[in-house]
């Protein structure tokens, strides 16, 4: 949008999320209803960027649709791979709730196809239901490194790169059991795991007791740059799921040339390596793959 000269204001509803002159800070329900207003009253366009698999994301889609009325038509876009169990386990109560907050828009955006079929079984019309996923080409950026990074990156070889939140859909742990089997092929090896705000402790113990404290980087929230740059340098970038939508970080590492491998749910782009979902063994032999060809040289 702002390539094409257009004003895109973002409006971040993470309460833990930093300061930033990146986004509007939305910090509770009384500035979320503010902004909205100021904004629809405005004649500013709202599109919707939500996972539809609880109830604080529908009520946030529900409310902004709300506000929409006021203003232009507005589009919702559901990234989740848990968003179809959600809406098709649910009471007919929340059902009719969510289908009241998908008519309020002009456009539902869905990440891939079995989220657009839940939907569709709703009775939205199939018209207003569009499959895009919600990615944008990248290229390799060049921030600064901190130095403690810098310093762990020269020490590790092969380096697997991960971005995540600590919830049991993540894989955090199956990825720390592939890692504990790797170490003893791959001497060097690290892994350095991006994200994950939620109950860090849980991991930094689990890292603990597993002893994989001299191969796991646990690196925490960082900006989009330094991601990409991580992935950049890594050697095979990893999505160990139970669950997928249409993964933003997987497509940025094929495009940024990274070999990877990733749990077969949702929807993958073409190259990726697959193994099935909760599977210890099918990761670890994915991920040999990935480094061993990553390893053998390229024909002249």
């Amino acid at each position: 949008m702002k390539q094409a000269g257009l004003q895109s204001n973002v409006l971040n509803v993470n309460p833990r999320a930093p300061e930033s002159d990146a986004y509007i800070k939305i910090s509770g329900g009384f500035t979320l209803i503010r902004e909205l207003i100021r904004h629809v009253w405005n004649d500013w366009a709202l599109n919707v960027h939500t996972n539809g698999h609880n109830r604080k994301s529908w009520a946030l889609a529900l409310a902004c649709g709300i506000a929409a009325q006021f203003g232009q038509d507005a589009t919702v876009t559901l990234h989740s791979g848990l968003a179809p169990a959600y809406i098709r386990n649910g009471s007919d109560r929340r059902r009719r709730i969510i289908r009241l907050a998908c008519e309020l828009y002009r456009q539902i955006i869905c990440v891939n196809e079995e989220i657009a079929a839940t939907v569709a079984e709703l009775g939205i019309p199939k018209d207003r239901i569009h499959i895009v996923p919600a990615f944008l080409p990248v290229e390799v950026p060049t921030p600064a490194m901190p130095p403690t990074v810098e310093s762990w990156l020269q020490k590790h070889s092969p380096i697997l790169a991960a971005t995540m939140f600590f919830r049991p859909e993540y894989g955090f742990e199956l990825l720390m059991r592939a890692v504990a089997r790797l170490r003893h092929r791959y001497p060097g090896l690290g892994c350095v795991v991006m994200g994950g705000d939620e109950a860090p402790e849980l991991a930094q113990a689990f890292v603990a007791v597993n002893r994989l404290g001299d191969v796991v980087l646990l690196a925490g929230d960082v900006d989009h740059e330094l991601c990409l740059a991580l992935m950049a340098r890594s050697t095979v970038f990893v999505r160990p799921t139970l669950k997928d939508g249409d993964s933003i970080s997987v497509r940025e590492a094929v495009t940024l040339g990274v070999p990877v491998v990733a749990s077969n749910v949702g929807t993958r782009p073409q190259g990726v390596l697959l193994f099935e979902p909760g599977d210890v063994d099918g990761l670890v032999n994915q991920l040999e793959r990935a480094v061993e060809g990553v390893n053998e040289p390229k024909p002249m």
